[in-house]
């Protein structure tokens, strides 16, 4: 984005009204989030020429519709948020990754918009578990399919997202050993266990370690 959408609080106006979908948001709620300290008639003002600069940049005066309400014209505007949400709505697990591309507005700041911030977070959050849940469930089924090299890869995405995760560790190992890649198996192990220690000074997670054992006893090119 150049411009005024480049500007951090009209960018988070983009935000608010690309979230909100089809059915907007009203004036009032963006002015609580964003201008919660000004006076009524600034914050308007402010509101009004955010909205103006925002339809000028997007080069289209009927990008922004709505008068008390606030919507993007979705007919003319592409909002991946919006495309990821029809995705996990109808279990279209591959799409919605393809789609995923990073944390939420990661690195956009707001001053004095702490209510604004934590609307991000919640946003953030939710977003970032519809896509973990779309990588688990891909990976499962790349695995029961046999597709082993494509489990591996999900489930390092999914260990990438939370890698202080035991259960999604073992699951990225049982992958590997599956793919036939034992070494792999125990590196990984050996990570999640320098993770813990140096994230949260906890000793190894005992099923990783007894998985890590077991993998070590067993005749060199055995896998189940």
């Amino acid at each position: 984005m150049t411009g005024a959408a480049a500007q951090p609080r009209r960018l988070a106006v983009l935000a608010l009204l690309a979230r909100a979908g089809r059915p907007g948001i009203t004036r009032e709620k963006i002015l609580a989030l964003l201008w919660p300290d000004e006076p009524e008639e600034r914050a308007r003002r402010s509101l009004n020429q955010a909205v103006y600069s925002l339809r000028r940049d997007l080069g289209d005066e009927d990008a922004l519709l709505g008068a008390k309400d606030l919507r993007l014209n979705l007919d003319r505007i592409e909002v991946d948020t919006i495309e990821f949400d029809d995705a996990i709505k109808e279990n279209d697990v591959e799409r919605a990754i393809r789609l995923y591309d990073g944390p939420f507005l990661d690195g956009l700041f707001v001053a004095r918009a702490a209510e604004f911030e934590r609307w991000v977070e919640a946003e953030r959050a939710a977003l970032a578990l519809d896509y973990a849940r779309a990588l688990e469930r891909a990976a499962t089924g790349a695995g029961e399919r046999g597709d082993h090299q494509a489990a591996v890869a999900l489930w390092r995405k999914l260990a990438a997202t939370d890698p202080l995760n035991g259960r999604v560790t073992l699951s990225v190992m049982t992958a590997l050993v599956a793919a036939g890649d034992v070494n792999a198996a125990l590196q990984h192990a050996r990570l999640h266990e320098a993770l813990l220690d140096q994230e949260l000074g906890l000793p190894p997670d005992r099923d990783i370690a007894a998985f890590a054992r077991e993998l070590r006893a067993r005749p060199t090119g055995v896998c189940p």
